[in-house]
């Protein structure tokens, strides 16, 4: 098993879990990363996080901000945990809850800058039980930071959010990452969500008897997670028609600035200019991977009107061949893309109607075009090949 190692590492797992699944779970962080579970529903993801919170037992270490953990009681540990349960305390306002917590911390962290973002201004003299199920989790997600721990557990913390609260609880949550020197751990089920949240994934697989994690760049283990959830023959369907290296694609790109009031990024590519989600961990001036999947975007010959929310990147036609994609007939269609780094060959997969209508040729100039939210940070590390 492949343990997955980084730099400046926050959090250190290798425990072993005998209810109700068995599973063993080895792991390390680093500070600000964000790995994702992927195991289906009933797999054991909330009985880890339990176990690795101090609620229920494991044998094995878990060290967090280089102290061991276990043996601890919960309220001692670095490990602050964003369950799928309700809001304790449902009869007293947001603010009284805020203060209650507060008073629990020995040294409470700050997260006033938060209330704003998470769209808890005008919910503060709110009584909980009149909250939303999404407000209800940005709350909790609230408390959870006010410990300031240095791992936190989040469990559907996305789910019941709509699109625009999905990103700012993102930026929260990457930039409480960064203030407290912090690593997350968290269950997810949308794949949308998933690209959009995390660095790496870890995938549950069989080993014997037991349930092992293995560490997969983002990518990589949605395709295994889709794969391992498909009948045998639709697995070699999906084999025949289609590999990682031409679905998805990277390019080097500038951080230039983070507009928070409409929850997008700005980067420099090469020449030109593109967006993606928020990505607020990201400091002006670095440069970053960005990952977009084939099929999520598409060719126009002609620039169309700007818009943030809209990409279009002028590139030139490099190669175009007949690809299937989920039993549909199509063109992949490599053009070149300039950056700062060298030109980067980026694969767009289009229909066989779309190809017909369209005609490209060969060492043609188009505009590559993609919404905002279809272009990814590429934050996972290469830990397993494929």
């Amino acid at each position: 098993m492949t343990d997955l190692v980084l730099k400046d590492t926050v959090a250190d797992f290798n425990i072993t879990i005998e209810q109700p699944v068995k599973q063993h779970f080895i792991c390390s962080l680093e500070s600000q990363h964000i790995a994702v579970l992927l195991a289906p529903s009933g797999a054991g993801k909330t009985s880890l996080f339990n176990a690795i919170a101090g609620l229920s037992p494991c044998r094995g270490s878990i060290k967090v901000a280089a102290e061991l953990q276990e043996g601890l009681p919960t309220y001692q540990r670095h490990i602050a945990y964003v369950t799928q349960s309700a809001l304790p305390f449902s009869g007293i306002t947001v603010a009284k809850l805020i203060k209650l917590v507060t008073q629990q911390q020995v040294t409470p962290f700050d997260v006033q800058w938060a209330i704003e973002p998470l769209g808890l201004s005008d919910k503060l003299t709110t009584p909980c039980q009149q909250l939303s199920g999404g407000q209800k989790q940005r709350v909790a997600l609230l408390l959870a930071m006010l410990k300031g721990a240095s791992l936190l557990l989040l469990d559907e913390v996305l789910c019941g959010l709509d699109q625009t609260s999905k990103r700012h609880c993102i930026a929260v949550i990457r930039h409480y990452l960064k203030l407290a020197n912090a690593a997350a751990l968290v269950a997810c089920h949308q794949f949308e969500d998933i690209l959009a949240l995390a660095d790496s994934t870890l995938l549950q697989l069989k080993q014997g008897d037991n349930q092992v994690w293995q560490a997969y760049p983002v990518e990589s283990g949605l395709r295994h997670y889709q794969q391992a959830s498909l009948p045998s023959e639709q697995q070699q369907a999906v084999k025949a028609v289609r590999s990682a290296s031409e679905f998805v694609s990277t390019f080097s790109a500038t951080v230039i600035a983070h507009h928070y009031e409409l929850g997008l990024s700005e980067y420099q590519v090469g020449q030109q200019r593109c967006f993606t989600r928020l990505n607020a961990h990201h400091t002006e001036l670095q440069t970053v991977s960005l990952m977009l999947r084939a099929n999520r975007v598409g060719l126009a010959k002609n620039a169309l009107c700007q818009s943030s929310f809209v990409n279009q990147l002028k590139v030139q036609i490099e190669h175009i061949k007949e690809v299937s994609w989920q039993g549909e007939k199509g063109t992949l269609i490599s053009v070149r893309l300039p950056t700062h780094a060298g030109a980067h060959l980026i694969n767009v997969w289009i229909t066989q109607l779309s190809y017909i209508q369209l005609q490209p040729q060969l060492s043609q100039t188009w505009y590559l075009i993609g919404k905002a939210d279809a272009m990814h940070c590429s934050g996972g590390y290469e830990i397993v090949s494929d």
